[in-house]
């Protein structure tokens, strides 16, 4: 038997640095969620209407669109999760966080994809909704006395 190292011995095989693979898919998957997490912030802050009447898609169920809830539980999650993959050892600190922004992102989820409650809508939502606005149709997203923002549209 050789010697390691020796003349006998084979290199060892690639294993393509495994670690740098995921430090970099948790950081794709931080950017990820962050972007969900901004946009949906966004959308229910009511700085961005138009999601409120787009056409129905197969996860709502009533005529009401759940869909920046369900992106937004999603970026908690992604963001959540991330760190476990860019550190190898994260602090407990970031643990604790990661932890609890998924947590977090669980009832969001389930409740978005199923059955979101009027009364945890945004006070313009709700507003546009009691004026007969719903999906799919032209009922105005801006109230009479609101201020339109001049970078919005209807």
């Amino acid at each position: 038997m050789a010697p390691p190292g020796g003349a006998g011995s084979q290199p060892p095989p690639n294993t393509g640095y495994p670690e740098l693979v995921e430090t970099w898919a948790g950081i794709g998957l931080l950017l990820l969620g962050a972007a969900w997490v901004v946009t949906s912030v966004m959308c229910i802050a009511g700085i961005q209407r138009e999601w409120a009447r787009a056409k129905p898609v197969i996860t709502n169920y009533l005529a009401r669109n759940f869909m920046p809830y369900t992106f937004l539980g999603f970026g908690l999650a992604c963001v959540g999760v991330s760190p476990q993959l860019i550190f190898t050892d994260p602090p407990l600190a970031l643990n604790a966080i990661g932890g609890l922004l998924t947590l977090l992102a669980v009832p969001f989820i389930l409740i978005s994809m199923i059955h979101w409650p009027l009364f945890l809508s945004p006070p313009w939502y709700r507003r546009w909704y009691k004026r007969g606005g719903r999906m799919g149709n032209k009922v105005p997203l801006w109230d009479p006395s609101e201020k339109k923002n001049s970078s919005s549209t209807n």
